[in-house]
């Protein structure tokens, strides 16, 4: 196989890149590629060659029909393996958004890859869910529109992998039916060849209200605030702590929150914060993908969210909780569970990657 085209982002998320890198460090056994060509999905018109820096939706949404009356040379047609890499691929919130009207979808996949697809091969892989935190997926059953997407986009596949349960629910709510796997990015470390190392700090990183989005969920920001200044004040009584920071805009909230903690920030530089979260002992963590990658590395996390996301981490033998339910008694408990699982933790993600791996390598076999 020469080249894989991956619908991602780029330079944008380093969530995504985890992801990305994962689906490449299994891909190499399943078969060998020569090429890798990113598409950043919100701005379609990056699959054009030459526009990868033309990163505005608003301008590619008027210049990509252009490039595709000129026929110009691009990632997609020159694909010979399509991926959509991983981030929330199922989503329904009535009034507020609706994945049937995402960006990526109707340039890249309507327009441009199924009226030429010659036998080419569309994965969906680590793709989930980014609803509240409590729902069940029935918000889709109300949505016309989001049922027939999300049907669609499945018909349109070779193969979808789910990275959680509720993304399986909604999917099987439009009467489709898939597997789910704990996210790739636990094998993002494989594909870069990055070790685990001693554990020298413990991590923790802070959004606003727990997460990307509310949702119109009733969530008390300043509680969520104070909560997070507990969490450091506590945690600091067994070791160094580090907030890792994603964003110039995380580190500057958790300075106002807790103006003497440490804080670690590279932005859009996924390999540097591997190597960070590889050195870590444990963590407790907004950013879901921070706390995959710790687990990755053999180090235990609990992810404090506001949506969906957060939940896919109890496939690796890990908590999530609800962002309002956090008060001391509850902090105390994870940073408990936590100090229990510190040093034993590595064997039961070394089984779950293992397994893990072997079921991606299986599936995509089946189809490439």
């Amino acid at each position: 196989m020469k080249t894989a085209s991956i619908i991602t982002t780029v330079r944008h998320n380093i969530g995504d890149d985890f992801v990305r890198e994962g689906i490449l460090s299994v891909l190499r056994d399943v078969a060998p590629i020569q090429q890798i060509e990113l598409i950043h999905k919100h701005s379609p018109v990056t699959a054009v060659y030459g526009q990868e820096n033309l990163r505005n939706l608003r301008i590619s949404r008027v210049s990509d029909p252009v490039f595709r009356v000129m026929r110009s040379k691009n990632r997609i047609t020159d694909a010979d393996l399509l991926i959509q890499s991983g981030a929330p691929v199922y989503w329904c919130h009535p009034n507020l958004a609706h994945c049937a009207n995402n960006e990526w979808f109707d340039p890249l996949i309507k327009k441009r890859f199924l009226p030429d697809r010659r036998g080419r091969k569309f994965l969906n892989i680590a793709g989930g869910s980014c609803q509240t935190y409590h729902s069940n997926g029935i918000e889709v059953e109300t949505c016309l529109k989001c049922k027939a997407y999300i049907a669609e986009f499945f018909d349109a596949c070779d193969l979808t992998l789910l990275r959680d349960d509720l993304a399986k629910k909604m999917l099987n709510i439009a009467g489709r039916d898939a597997d789910v796997l704990p996210c790739t990015s636990i094998f993002a470390r494989d594909y870069l060849n990055i070790a685990p190392k001693k554990g020298e700090y413990i991590v923790v990183n802070f959004m606003e209200n727990g997460g990307h989005y509310t949702f119109s969920q009733n969530i008390d920001a300043y509680k969520w605030r104070k909560n997070f200044a507990l969490i450091v004040q506590k945690l600091q009584r067994h070791g160094r702590v580090i907030a890792a920071c994603h964003t110039s805009s995380e580190e500057k909230l958790a300075k106002e929150i807790v103006p003497d903690v440490e804080t670690y920030i590279v932005p859009n530089e996924h390999v540097a914060f591997m190597n960070f979260y590889a050195a870590a002992r444990f963590a407790i963590v907004n950013r879901v993908h921070a706390g995959f990658m710790m687990a990755s590395f053999g180090k235990p996390a609990a992810v404090i969210g506001n949506d969906s996301r957060a939940l896919m981490i109890k496939n690796l033998n890990l908590l999530p909780h609800y962002v309002e339910d956090v008060d001391g008694a509850l902090i105390d408990i994870m940073i408990d569970d936590l100090l229990a699982r510190e040093h034993t933790y590595r064997d039961e993600v070394e089984e779950v990657r293992s397994k893990a791996r072997s079921a991606y390598v299986e599936k995509i076999s089946t189809v490439i």
